[in-house]
């Protein structure tokens, strides 16, 4: 089997967080990081990512699992388009601009191509305001924004999915998370159809948790590991786990169309 492409790779890089927010979908936290053994397996198998996401816990916490991703990407020349980073801002650090400096340069276009985005809702600041570090936050917020990879503040305007912490809030709160439909279809040089010698393709999301599994990305570590564990990647290679899982597309132009449909679909079905 081949490398594959896929649309969006999320790559949980640690458990720790240093807030436990009341909405937080991953629930109770742990010390587990993201494992070079983990980082490498993974990125071995992907010829090109359109965007890469790390997330968490909170990934200044796991600084150097973020430069090993980035670093093993570079040194390995896999293909990324885009990639983001979601933090809660309460820790400023030099070393992650610096590490999106190198990403952004490696993926070489005029646009930035290196986002950083903070969260920032009623939740989050209760937490920073119930431990007395709004000072810090907004000081480290201000920094952050000057930063020409600042995208912006993520507000939770919709739903919670009922999730980790999410599960003790009212219920007229939440809703049940909805997993996300994950499809590949093979293209040859010629755009047809072609399992057998074609080139592996996945979409939309792929999401990855810090011991290999795929699972879905607004998942509480503890259905990761269950309800949401669809296959390892230590155990099987990513294309396999999908096929198990996903559905295969024959129709290129189908499987373009119904990945940006699921997006979208996922974007708005918790308002």
């Amino acid at each position: 089997m081949g490398k594959c492409y896929i649309q969006n790779l999320g790559l949980i890089v640690t458990n720790k967080c240093n807030l436990n927010c009341a909405h937080c979908l991953r629930g109770e936290k742990n010390n587990s990081c993201i494992t070079d053994r983990v980082v490498e397996v993974t990125l071995d198998q992907i010829k090109g990512i359109g965007n890469l996401a790390i997330c968490g816990g909170e990934p200044t916490l796991a600084i150097d699992r973020i430069e090993k991703i980035i670093s093993y990407v570079i040194d390995n020349h896999i293909l990324v388009e885009e990639l983001t980073v979601t933090i809660n801002g309460t820790i400023y650090s030099e070393r992650l601009l610096e590490l999106l400096d190198e990403i952004n340069s490696y993926i070489g276009s005029k646009r930035i191509n290196a986002l950083l985005a903070i969260s920032f809702d009623k939740y989050h600041l209760d937490e920073i305001s119930r431990l007395k570090i709004e000072k810090e936050f907004f000081e480290n917020l201000k920094k952050y924004q000057e930063s020409k990879y600042f995208y912006g503040c993520r507000n939770n305007n919709q739903k919670l999915f009922r999730e980790g912490n999410a599960t003790n809030l009212d219920e007229k709160l939440t809703v049940p998370l909805r997993p996300i439909k994950i499809l590949m279809t093979y293209a040859d040089k010629k755009r047809k159809f072609n399992q057998e010698n074609g080139s592996c393709n996945i979409g939309p999301i792929v999401t990855i948790n810090p011991d290999g599994v795929i699972t879905e990305c607004d998942a509480s570590i503890k259905n990761q590991e269950d309800l949401y564990n669809y296959g390892n990647v230590l155990e099987k290679s990513i294309e396999d786990i999908i096929l198990e899982k996903g559905e295969v597309i024959e129709n290129i132009r189908k499987f373009e169309r119904d990945t940006y449909r699921l997006l979208r679909k996922r974007s708005t079905y918790n308002k």
